[in-house]
């Protein structure tokens, strides 16, 4: 999880400096793309906490409020906060949000007052802990999910590699759902694992406080655990399927694999690129774990080796997929769609950047299923909501995905604490609400129980494939009885 991480913060940067979209510079803030409420999901604060709006401030928001550009406020001409050990880390905070979230109107809220609130009640915390929800009751008034404020003796990853087995959390426990080793199979419950519990971690991480979903929360608390250094043995204890007893067996951690890219802040990215056709059919199913654009290439070999190979509809596999570079979901929906579109618009404080696809004659035109789960999520959720408002794809999941679509970057605090938060906003291309903070629904939802993974099968591919084959059955009639043009006199 190190390196999603590291591309949860740095992934906008990279977006803008590398846009294949069409990008627009915006008016001041407070004029027509300003927001009188909140973007990106969430409703706005009550009227009683929004800004009074000084005479030179244009108007926000479609209920004629006037609200007020925080941008040039000075903090020096505020009221100081009492003094406090947390202090500093609080105005810390409420400054980072006044500066960097897309809407520098906050969605006239009134901030100044805010701080006063708040800070006044980080300035009473005798511990890290209330003076961090301070900050926490402070952010939710913006009501937007893709706020955190982690604090600096938060568990996270514990080193580069991975288990050699994934977990994730069906029927209420954790469960292995992929292996790669016969001493942990699939649809084992896992007990213990390198010396934590990821059933009480897992409930701990959904009571938490954080960005996205509650299951996008599990997932990664369960990745987090399941994180090791390359080559060490992790003592695990699991409960296999069909046995009565507990198993204690030890494991090798496994470095990550792929081929590495680099590209601006983001360095050594491991990516993986997969492509096949399932056995029995004519579909062919494609899977890659990060959005950078050095992959691109990859991507489009891939699809076209699969319609060289009798493809007639396609799989794109997103699951766990955290997502990347924004722009490069331009390019891979090219390869899906002949007329074109627009996968949406993202909106930052000073730009606007939409995703425009330009049409391609040559574009794949069978059906398209995306898998999803509560680990896709980014680029991944901004890549499926676009297909999906397009008509051009059926989503198929056994869950929402994580709900944490939104660009976002990470800044350390004084004491410790990194305060992570949002700097855009995003807007589907059929105006449908934006994922954050809910995730994308699937079009076709799938029941995940633990006997289909002890069995060794993929329920939501099996739909997937179930989905696309009908579409294509359906299309392929729809063809033949279609009336042909002919000449009078033809044979």
């Amino acid at each position: 999880m190190a390196h999603i991480r590291r591309l949860a913060a740095l992934a906008v940067a990279a977006a803008t400096a590398c846009s294949a979209g069409d990008v627009r510079r915006l008016a001041p803030a407070g004029g027509p793309s300003a927001t009188g409420g909140t973007r990106g999901g969430g409703a706005p604060s009550p009227a009683s906490e929004r800004a009074p709006a000084p005479a030179a401030t244009s108007t926000g928001g479609g209920d004629g409020a006037r609200c007020r550009d925080y941008t040039d406020l000075d903090p020096a001409t505020l009221p100081p906060l009492p003094d406090g050990p947390y202090t500093a880390m609080f105005e810390a905070a409420w400054d980072v949000v006044r500066t960097k979230h897309f809407d520098p109107t906050l969605g006239c809220l009134d901030w100044p007052a805010l701080r006063l609130r708040y800070g006044a009640r980080a300035a009473r915390a005798k511990s890290p802990a209330e003076a961090y929800e301070a900050v926490r009751a402070l952010l939710a008034h913006l009501g937007q999910s893709h706020f955190a404020l982690v604090a600096d003796d938060e568990p996270g990853a514990k080193g580069r590699g991975h288990v050699p087995f994934s977990v994730r959390w069906i029927e209420d426990a954790p469960v292995v759902v992929h292996s790669q080793v016969p001493a942990v199979p699939p649809g084992s419950l896992v007990e213990h694992l390198g010396g934590a519990d990821p059933a009480a971690e897992a409930r701990r991480a959904a009571a938490r406080h954080g960005v996205g979903t509650r299951a996008f929360r599990i997932r990664r608390r369960l990745d987090e655990i399941a994180s090791c250094t390359p080559d060490a043995k992790v003592p695990v204890t699991i409960r296999p399927p069909g046995a009565g007893a507990a198993r204690r067996v030890r494991v090798r951690c496994r470095a990550p694999v792929g081929e590495t890219v680099s590209l601006g802040h983001l360095r050594n990215v491991p990516t993986r690129v997969e492509a096949r056709m399932l056995p029995g059919t004519h579909t062919g199913y494609l899977a890659f774990n990060v959005w950078m654009l050095p992959m691109v290439p990859r991507i489009q070999g891939a699809v076209a080796d699969l319609r060289r190979r009798g493809a007639t509809a396609m799989i794109l596999d997103l699951r766990g997929n955290p997502g990347g570079v924004g722009a490069m979901s331009v390019p891979v929906a090219r390869l899906f769609l002949r007329e074109g579109g627009s996968l949406g618009t993202l909106r930052f404080r000073t730009f606007e950047q939409t995703f425009r696809v330009a049409p391609n004659p040559d574009a794949f035109d069978g059906p398209v299923a995306i898998l999803v789960d509560e680990g896709t999520a980014s680029t991944s959720e901004i890549f499926a909501t676009g297909m999906q408002a397009l008509g051009r794809a059926v989503v198929v999941g056994g869950r929402p995905s994580a709900g944490a679509a939104l660009p976002s970057l990470i800044e350390s605090l004084p004491g410790g604490a990194r305060l992570q938060f949002v700097v855009g906003a995003y807007e589907a291309p059929d105006g449908r609400p934006a994922p954050e903070g809910t995730g994308v629904v699937p079009d076709v939802r799938v029941v995940e129980r633990i006997d289909a993974f002890a069995e060794g099968r993929d329920p939501v591919l099996d739909a997937a494939v179930d989905a696309v084959t009908r579409a294509a059955k359906v299309s392929s009639e729809a063809k033949a009885a279609a009336p042909t043009d002919r000449k009078v006199g033809a044979p």
